[in-house]
């Protein structure tokens, strides 16, 4: 695993008992050592999925954006199955604040 590059903690709570750290961490993309032309980046998301992941992209930008997509997908079925995310504050966090979620086409255009 590389060095970390970014990471995120928020509080999560699932069934209304304590509110527990959830850390978001991605790690630098580097050439991909299982395969050949293909670029690697890890990702963990902790306590939610305590194993770290290993995403395969074309590239470094692609491997790093797959990873994060990974992450927040991570996040949202966590919401999906009745757990609740919160900024420190207690404020309530929708991972879509990431920015990766797209707009419909239909939308997009108008």
């Amino acid at each position: 695993m590389s060095f970390q590059i970014a990471d995120y903690e928020l509080m999560g709570n699932k069934g209304g008992g304590e509110d527990f750290p959830v850390r978001v961490a991605l790690f630098k993309p580097q050439p991909s050592e299982k395969i050949a032309s293909a670029w690697s980046c890890t990702v963990t998301v902790a306590p939610l999925w305590e194993q770290a992941f290993e995403i395969y992209g074309e590239g470094s930008l692609q491997a790093l954006c797959l990873a994060a997509k990974h992450a927040i997908q991570l996040l949202n079925a966590f919401v999906e199955q009745g757990g609740v995310l919160k900024y420190r504050d207690g404020e309530v966090f929708d991972p879509a604040t990431f920015g990766f979620e797209l707009l419909p086409v239909e939308k997009a255009r108008n």
